[in-house]
């Protein structure tokens, strides 16, 4: 599996590279009222409405002050895209598929990974993104682009 390593509080997380459509650094960001928790705002990009979400409020992670080593993960899901804000970004690799073991049940309440790989002395925990949100958190991340439309329009 070719991965793009993403850092969020000292930890490496891999996602696929098939996932993602690019990485881009921090930009202005505009705030939307009443937004779930964990979505940050919206940012435009090349006219597109982006809806960031804090993957550390997501993940119940301390939060921290987002920096000039902090990065937006662009994935599309459904018919939207949407940015994921983490530390930082670190590289593209290739991840043998026998260096993957299945998270034990410890792990089981974070349904988003799905595997955790040893390269070397690194542990880079595997998450699949499109099961990092829930059902609610798609209708909540749905309600957001529909009121960032809707003052487009107006």
């Amino acid at each position: 599996m070719k991965a793009a390593i993403f850092s969020l509080s000292g930890k490496d997380y891999a996602v696929d590279i098939n996932d993602v459509r690019e990485v881009i650094r921090l930009r202005k960001i505009t705030p939307v009222p009443d937004a779930v928790g964990f979505v940050e705002g919206v940012i435009s990009l090349r006219g597109r409405v982006v809806t960031l979400i804090n993957l550390r409020k997501k993940l119940g992670l301390e939060m921290k002050p987002l920096d000039k080593s902090s990065r937006i993960i662009v994935i599309q899901i459904n018919a939207h895209a949407l940015g994921m804000i983490v530390d930082s970004v670190s590289e593209v690799i290739d991840i043998q598929n026998e260096s993957i073991t299945t998270p034990d049940e410890t792990l089981a309440h974070a349904k988003y990974l799905s595997g955790i790989a040893k390269i070397g002395n690194r542990i880079i925990l595997v998450a699949d993104i499109r099961q990092l949100l829930s059902s609610e958190d798609k209708a909540g991340i749905d309600g957001v682009f529909e009121k960032v439309e809707l003052r487009k329009k107006e």
